[in-house]
């Protein structure tokens, strides 16, 4: 259930300060939204904390002066802020300044209230099972009266992920080890069966891709190793997917390009973010630990041997078998029984929670609960640091962006 009212001061000079109300959706239930703890009902914006990604889609610092004039013109891109609890929790602000202009028929701004909405609709069908875990959580989309200062102004509120990548791929944060974080975020979405957009077809898509590099319990090292928090957001242009790929996002070099990828990979949205990530290079590479074509003529091999197992579950087998050097998918799970040179190998998959879990079901109608198990396993109630400091240093063997976070919060 959202809370009743919530002040939001922005600290500039002068600050100004107003009071927001829940916006109710047409057709959407406000109690399906995570709930605000009862210390959040002040939120602070600084003035070094309001953003909008600029023509190369980074992310740019705006002044206040600036970013209250949104919707007086035609925009391109939306204006967010960081704002920060007096418990030091982080949120997300997306604006619509100026609201009350920009509803207006035929206004060209209203497409972007249609995207808060759509990504505000999506989370409440499909993305509470992953909200803290892989996806921010949402609070809901909130308005404020605040007269001759920006009208009427409407936003969403989410939690705060960090930062874009598209913003850290100049930056030291750009390594193996968190492409390969990103990589696994991604396939762990598509297990549960989201697609981001379908595409990612482009790197302006890898704005969909947050690292909490913003946490000061990750130093700098453990980002590079791939210890910072990963997150997927903005879902106005999600649909549902029932994830057909065949092989892992993973280094496969020149390889995979030579097997027609789109073809042989078996889902559009996850070899694109194999290419953005430099995962298929043109020039040469080393070889993958198992060449494209043994892996996907195994993957084949296996699923007619076990017809009852979800695809999941047989991308499991294929990576314990066929790549046991890359970091697991669910590092809560332990994985046995599958062997590289019999197909007909029964896959054993046991949690923390559960214990046994059958291939049939596997990632079936999962609960959060079930996905922080087999992610974290024992380490579920530990902080990132923490699971970070509990952790190999070595850049594939970090939980990174799998693991518990202080600012989750159940519906």
């Amino acid at each position: 259930m959202l809370s009743s009212t919530i002040e939001v001061r922005f600290t500039a000079t002068p600050s100004e300060s107003f009071t927001a109300r829940p916006w109710a959706i047409p057709g959407n239930r406000k109690d399906l939204f995570t709930a605000l703890r009862p210390t959040a009902n002040i939120l602070t914006v600084a003035p070094d904390a309001v953003f909008i990604n600029d023509l190369d889609d980074r992310r740019a610092q705006l002044p206040f002066s600036r970013a209250k004039k949104w919707g007086l013109g035609e925009e391109t891109r939306t204006i967010f802020a960081r704002a920060t609890a007096e418990d030091g929790q982080r949120f997300c602000l997306r604006f619509i300044f100026n609201a009350d202009r920009v509803v207006r028929h035929g206004h060209p701004n209203r497409r972007f209230i249609s995207a808060l909405v759509s990504d505000a609709n999506f989370y409440t069908e499909h993305l509470q099972a992953v909200a803290g875990v892989l996806v921010p959580h949402h609070y809901g989309m909130w308005t404020m009266k605040t007269g001759g200062w920006a009208g009427t102004v409407l936003f969403s509120l989410t939690q705060w992920c960090g930062t874009p990548w598209k913003s850290l791929v100049r930056t030291k944060v750009n390594t193996r080890a968190n492409k390969l974080l990103i990589a696994r975020t991604f396939e762990l979405l598509h297990d549960v069966g989201i697609n981001v957009n379908g595409r990612m077809g482009s790197d302006v898509d890898l704005c969909h891709v947050l690292l909490d590099v913003d946490d000061p319990r990750v130093t700098l090292k453990r980002q590079q190793a791939g210890h910072a928090r990963c997150y997927i957001a903005d879902f106005s242009e999600a649909s549902t997917h029932e994830c057909a790929r065949r092989l892992p996002v993973i280094p496969f070099g020149e390889y995979l390009v030579r097997w027609r990828p789109f073809e042989f990979f078996g889902c559009h949205e996850l070899v694109n973010v194999s290419l953005l990530l430099g995962f298929q290079p043109l020039k040469s590479s080393d070889p993958p630990e198992t060449p494209v074509d043994e892996a996907l003529q195994w993957y084949n091999a296996y699923r007619e041997a076990h017809p009852k197992y979800t695809n999941a579950a047989t991308l499991v087998a294929q990576r314990a078998a066929l790549f046991p050097n890359s970091f697991p998918l669910y590092p809560g799970l332990e994985v046995g029984g599958v062997r590289r040179d019999d197909v007909t190998s029964e896959l054993l998959l046991w949690d923390g929670g559960q214990g046994k879990i059958h291939p049939e079901n596997f990632q079936i109608a999962c609960t959060r609960e079930d996905l922080a198990y087999k992610l974290w396993g024992q380490y579920m109630a530990a902080s990132p640091a923490a699971i970070a400091m509990k952790k190999s240093d070595s850049d594939e063997s970090s939980l990174g962006g799998n693991g518990s976070s202080s600012e989750e919060h159940s519906n």
